[in-house]
């Protein structure tokens, strides 16, 4: 592609002086005035930067006391940093819409005003694309005024990509063109209710983002090529340089196996930190909620080098000196206005904050055991099991609102009460414990007893009622989980084959939650120990 390539990986960096973004729609835009920008010797821009963020799940408002920053604030970053360089792309890479009140109650449609408003160029499909079925893609690009870009998609119906998408977008900046192939990953099949990709078949990652480089190399002649994606990538844990798979899908070395097909690899979906190599093509991902940007810097150089720089833009750290852009402001209260009433309202209150933290705990969250200890006192169920993924937050001390519940679960999953035998519930629940690929079950009404030394899905040593009471493997015993789970999602394949006698309430699980937690004037935050680690 290049005559020469030079990649450097920088330091993580908050210096927001020291980056470079910007949006725009996929045309001739940016600058080739040298009152604007820096110009090489062949009358095009010598600085051409791709920033990204990922997995921002509709983070509208800032959160005064974590590190969201919100979208207004984000927008400021984003205008600031445009004004350092003018020929820059800025691109998501998925899951955009699912996440808080005021998109859910929308359909995302207030986000997509925010990515028109701070000029998105493209986006990759995530998972979460697709919670409330495919009917909304068209509309998003519509109003946010960008494409949604995935490669390896295909519609069932016709075999071929789907109509509200595109295999890659060209992009014109600063006279230089740039090449933006969207890949989704194939987790998407575990992570979404199955009616909702019944048309839809996720191909091979690594094919799929090869055939259409060469197919965009020999048509287009770009400048460079990036692979915009959604796979979960993670940072090799004895070789901080080095990106590896976040799961056993491993797409990310598939990709980069074809080392010399595209200059970087933006990707998503872990919700980490990435900036590292794999197979020496940089690879990059910036957390979550929209806290920091990832970018790639293209440096063409007059003597035909060029350099590629990348680096991951913390802003979140200095959100508090960031002023609010008012354009997005005013986006927020307007939406705000129409909905407010109905999301402030109080529910009950918490002095102390009621946790849900993969890192702090790694199974059964204070948070998962109470909501599940809730729904199990509504439904007089032995057991309920919630995906750890369905519970999107913490709650903080103070007053909880109905928007924080609705934060707290912006999925519309009901409730599915069925029996089952012990000896497939202990199956259930071993599924949750210490898992790879999606965040680990939470429960309640049930002590167990795991060996955690022992393999994946084998680690249950003895498992008893909450009273003490031993679970039986031939005895039937009455549980409840959402539907999303109960058709298979978060790979709990084992829930609906062994259900007997099982009821889709359609009660929504939020509602319900909301309800039982207002019968309370204070939420009572619980010592958890219902996963007790033993040797044996």
């Amino acid at each position: 592609m290049f005559k020469a390539k030079v990649i450097i990986l920088a330091a993580l960096t908050a210096a927001l002086s020291f980056s470079c973004a910007t949006g725009s729609s996929v045309k001739e835009y940016g600058s080739q005035s040298s009152r604007n920008a820096d110009i090489a010797m062949d009358g095009k821009a010598r600085y051409v930067d791709i920033v990204a963020f990922n997995d921002f799940h509709a983070t509208v408002n800032e959160d005064p006391l974590g590190k969201n920053v919100g979208m207004a604030k984000m927008a400021t970053i984003v205008k600031r940093v445009r004004t350092l360089n003018p020929n820059t792309i800025f691109v998501s890479g998925g899951d955009n819409f699912q996440g808080s009140a005021l998109s859910v109650v929308t359909h995302g449609k207030i986000v997509a005003e925010f990515f028109n408003s701070i000029g998105l160029a493209a986006s990759a499909v995530g998972n979460h694309e697709f919670d409330w079925g495919d009917s909304y893609f068209e509309d998003w690009s519509r109003t946010g005024g960008f494409p949604f870009i995935a490669a390896n998609i295909v519609d069932k119906r016709t075999g071929k990509l789907p109509s509200w998408a595109k295999p890659y977008v060209i992009v014109k900046v600063g006279g230089r063109k740039v090449a933006i192939v969207g890949i989704a990953t194939r987790d998407t099949v575990n992570t979404v209710a199955a009616k909702n990709l019944v048309n839809y078949e996720f191909t091979e990652a690594g094919s799929a983002a090869h055939y259409w480089s060469t197919v965009i190399r020999a048509t287009e002649k770009p400048d460079a090529i990036v692979v915009l994606s959604h796979i979960p990538t993670a940072t090799d844990e004895i070789n901080a340089k080095r990106a590896d798979s976040a799961t056993a899908l491993d797409e990310i070395s598939a990709i980069c196996a074809h080392r010399d097909d595209y200059d970087a690899v933006i990707t998503g979906h872990s919700h980490l930190y990435v900036n590292g190599t794999n197979n020496g093509v940089p690879v990059l991902q910036a957390g979550y909620n929209g806290r920091s940007f990832d970018r790639v810097r293209f440096e063409f150089r007059d003597d035909g080098r060029v350099k590629i720089t990348s680096s991951i833009i913390d802003f979140y750290k200095d959100k508090a000196q960031i002023a609010e852009d008012s354009d997005v402001r005013g986006i927020i209260d307007r939406y705000n206005a129409q909905f407010g009433e109905q999301f402030l309202q109080k529910v009950t209150t918490l002095k102390t904050e009621l946790q849900h933290d993969a890192l702090l705990t790694p199974n059964v969250s204070p948070m998962g055991y109470w909501v599940c200890s809730l729904l199990r006192d509504h439904y007089k169920v032995d057991a309920v099991i919630m995906n750890g993924g369905g519970l999107r937050k913490p709650f903080l001390p103070g007053t909880i609102t109905v928007q924080d519940f609705w934060d707290l679960m912006p999925f519309d999953n009901t409730a599915v009460i069925f029996e089952t035998t012990g000896a497939d519930l202990k199956k259930m629940i071993d599924h949750g414990i210490d898992s790879q690929d999606f965040m680990n079950g939470q429960f309640a009404g049930l002590v167990v007893s795991y060996n955690p030394s022992r393999p994946y899905g084998q680690k249950i040593v003895s498992m008893t009622l909450a009273d003490g009471t031993p679970v039986e493997d031939g005895k039937t015993y009455k549980v409840m989980v959402n539907d999303f789970m109960f058709e298979g999602g978060d790979q709990y394949s084992m829930i609906k084959p062994a259900a007997q006698n099982a009821v889709n309430t359609y009660e929504p699980v939020r509602d319900v939650l909301i309800e039982e937690a207002a019968k309370s004037a204070e939420i009572a935050v619980p010592t958890v120990n219902v996963l007790v680690p033993v040797s044996k």
